[in-house]
């Protein structure tokens, strides 16, 4: 969506639209910086995935805890019990072995494969399970 808009501004010559954020833990959201109102408009009509536009100012604190990558390392340890939420491991139940800290990925071993099965996924794919914990 983001690229859309960039070439939307590029091609229509609006010099009104200063920066365009894509926050990487909103999921759907595009944040533009525009002169006023008018101008987000215009650059969002017809587009086909704009679903609404919600009109506002950010302060710079907000932007910034919106695009700094917030790390979950600390919050699981190896023994835990985790449920997969994004990739092809998605739904299953998996044990924490270790952390990868430094590229911000975990070792999982999915305990409901008929085989013992290790695979590294990111942190941002997984989250504490209700259950066996």
């Amino acid at each position: 969506m983001a690229l859309t808009i960039e070439e939307r501004v590029k091609v229509q010559g609006i010099s009104e639209i200063h920066s365009i954020i894509v926050p990487p833990n909103l999921k759907g959201y595009v944040i533009l910086e525009a002169e006023g109102p008018h101008v987000v408009k215009l650059v969002t009509a017809g587009l086909r995935y704009v679903k609404g536009v919600t009109h506002g100012l950010l302060s710079r604190d907000d932007i910034f805890s919106l695009i700094s990558k917030k790390t979950a390392e600390a919050t699981f340890k190896p023994g835990d019990i985790v449920e997969v939420v994004s990739g092809p491991f998605k739904g299953m139940q998996a044990q924490v072995i270790r952390l990868e800290e430094g590229k911000g990925e975990v070792v999982l071993k999915i305990l409901e494969s008929a085989y013992p099965l290790q695979v590294t996924v990111p942190v941002d794919y997984i989250k504490t399970s209700k259950i066996g914990r």
